[in-house]
């Protein structure tokens, strides 16, 4: 929909130290992060809002100074400055000041490279960014950086995160405005109390100012969410600004957010081609009901609309009309959700635009009412019976009913009409809508287990499969197969399969494969070892509970039905047969049984996830559950010859 940039790691800085004290201050930070590669002296970024006549002028001084620490830290030579349509930048410098004789000697940057910061799908991007190398990078010498962002709109101001991938001598946060404009503003996530705040004036000015003294670095951890769901931060909006006028309102509330929102939209579909008002009158025609009428809608845009990313200013934000993509057959989120509204208008059926942020950002309309909420946009159907259907074009292989899986839990801000909207709360799909199964009979061969099976999946875990096993490179297909199925050890090997109702996305996609596990069971004496627990899930998965910061995030919630039947072998009997187990825990669970049956013994197991943000809070609990279900997938079944 829109592209943000938010300058997290090209940090700010003036030069705090004189010359004669430098020597000193690197042991001292050497002292203190002896095993970092380098150390920010200094980062700080100082926002002006300033009245310029019956607008505001906005811009960003970003500076930062590093210290470096080792050797090594050549790595940190190449940076880049990003900027776009809404901020331009401007005033770039950069040096070395290189420690030579106690004292520092500067090499002047020269060589700064504009480039476009196209990415992959993106079929155009205005971002871009400059790139440049600092020289002589070594131990002791600093690498300092200055530039301007030149803000075209106050709304897109996107505040400031007290975190990096070093650690921070200071980090600070400077807002320079007048007693003529409102702020908004919030610090995040500061349980420890980091931040410190001042607030002074001087005549007319107001200065704002949160700063904060030896961050530590942000160490990147495994399946994390977006950084600002955890670690300090500032946000900050204009509410209101004075001019000889009057009070211009900017974010005062929702409804300031809502009616300039309002304005991308309110002027589309007002001519319709015939092409279109054709497809739609067949798609009509051939429904039995409203409800399958939006279906088919749906199904239509996601099969026949290719999604491609456009970043190109106010295009970033307003959709084309729904004629125009019909005719390209391509468009972006909110081009495919204009579509998707237009030809549910033709067929005399109410949706609505929606804005809404994935999961990526953790911000909600009713508390931040600004962009930095939102990404994305969907269209909304609301049926007779008041169920809300949040309808995604851009995820090609969603079933209709179901939202998809990156905006679950977000706040969805529905267009109603020019005066009137909603906010509505897309639901978390619960476990039970989400299934895979897997139903196995298997052999003793030799020193190899051997084996059939048939899984199942539906709803996310079809969706996701989807995407994995819509590809052209047949490899590929069976990379991500043998992924799915695999079991048992890295001995597993997929001798063929075959898929069903890939396509079809209201039935579960079928897959059939056939596999052999080498050196799986143990064979001592007269007796066989074999654990029939083929798929060990989570298996000794600890959270480090003294380290780990952030939280850890899924894409959603699932139960897995597994049964595994095993041919008994010629000339043997049960021995042992381990007691059925069960744990029933809030985050996961696991129930296992067995069952002798004539000439086989059976396995089945329950195993489910009922999160997809665990919080650190969480983490002890998430331990205990790990643990005992970990315990269950140890025991096998003995088996004694005759």
């Amino acid at each position: 929909m829109k592209k943000i940039i938010f300058i997290l790691l090209l940090l700010p800085a003036s030069v705090l130290l004189s010359r004669a004290q430098s020597d000193d201050v690197w042991q001292q930070f050497k002292d203190k992060f002896p095993d970092e590669p380098a150390v920010f002296v200094e980062r700080s970024e100082v926002l002006n809002i300033l009245p310029d006549g019956d607008s505001l002028k906005v811009y960003l001084d970003v500076t930062e100074d590093i210290l470096h620490l080792k050797e090594q830290s050549d790595i940190f030579s190449g940076k880049r400055v990003y900027g776009s349509h809404f901020n331009q930048v401007a005033n770039l410098k950069a040096k070395t000041l290189v420690w030579d004789k106690n004292r520092y000697k500067e090499m002047v940057v020269s060589d700064f490279k504009k480039n476009s910061d196209r990415s992959a799908g993106i079929f155009y991007d205005d971002s871009y960014y400059y790139s440049f190398d600092f020289p002589s990078i070594a131990s002791r010498n600093r690498t300092q950086l200055q530039y301007r962002e030149n803000l075209k709109d106050v709304r897109f101001v996107p505040g400031y995160v007290f975190a990096s991938y070093l650690p921070q001598g200071k980090s600070s946060y400077v807002i320079k405005t007048t007693k003529d404009v409102e702020l908004s503003y919030e610090v995040l996530h500061d349980d420890k109390k980091q931040i410190q705040f001042r607030k002074t004036e001087k005549g007319n000015s107001v200065t704002y100012e949160w700063s904060a003294q030896y961050m530590p670095a942000l160490k990147g951890e495994e399946n994390s969410p977006s950084i600002r769901y955890f670690v300090p931060h500032v946000v900050c909006y204009v509410k209101s600004y004075k001019t000889k006028k009057g009070q211009v309102k900017v974010l005062s509330n929702l409804d300031d957010l809502y009616s300039w929102y309002y304005t991308f939209v309110e002027k589309l579909n007002k001519d319709n081609s015939p092409e279109l008002s054709a497809i739609v009158e067949k798609i009509k025609a051939n429904s039995k009901s409203e409800i399958e009428t939006v279906k088919k809608v749906f199904y239509w845009v996601q099969d026949n609309i290719q999604y491609i990313a456009f970043e190109q200013g106010m295009r970033g934000l307003i959709p084309h009309n729904g004629s125009y993509v019909c005719e390209k057959r391509y468009g972006d989120c909110k081009d495919m959700a204009n579509l998707i509204v237009n030809m549910l208008q033709i067929a005399g059926i109410k949706a609505y635009h929606t804005w809404i942020g994935t999961r990526d950002l953790p911000y909600r309309y009713t508390e931040v009412p600004t962009p930095l909420v939102d990404n994305h946009m969907i269209a909304t159907y609301i049926s007779k019976d008041g169920q809300y259907y949040f309808l995604d074009g851009t995820s090609d292989h969603t079933t209709f009913g179901y939202p998809s899986s990156m905006i679950q839990g977000k706040e969805a801000l529905i267009g109603i009409d020019p005066a009137h909207y909603e906010v509505k709360e897309v639901p978390v799909i619960a476990k039970e809508k989400n299934i895979m199964t897997d139903t196995m009979k298997i052999k003793l061969d030799a020193n190899q287990l051997v084996g059939t099976g048939v899984s199942t999946l539906s709803g996310y875990p079809k969706v996701f499969a989807g995407y994995e096993l819509d590809r052209s490179e047949k490899d590929d297909v069976k990379r991500y197969v043998t992924k799915l199925v695999g079991k048992g050890s890295n001995k597993f090997f997929l001798d063929k399969y075959t898929l069903q109702f890939m396509e079809e996305r209201d039935k579960p996609t079928r897959v059939e494969y056939d596999f052999r596990i080498s050196d799986y069971f143990q064979k001592l004496g007269d007796e066989l070892y074999i654990n029939l627990n083929l798929n060990k899930d989570y298996y000794n998965d600890f959270i480090n509970v003294a380290s780990r910061k952030a939280p850890r995030d899924i894409e959603y919630k699932y139960i897995k039905y597994e049964v595994i039947d095993m041919t008994m072998p010629d000339g043997y009997t049960v021995e042992y047969m381990p007691p059925n187990a069960k744990y029933d825990g809030p985050l996961l669970g696991c129930d296992v049984s067995y069952e002798s049956l004539p000439g086989k013994i059976r396995c089945s197991k329950k195993f489910y996830v009922d999160y997809i943000m665990l919080q650190p809070e969480q983490f002890t609990a998430w331990n205990d559950a790990v643990k005992q279900i970990s315990e269950m997938y140890k025991e096998s079944i003995i088996l004694k010859k005759k």
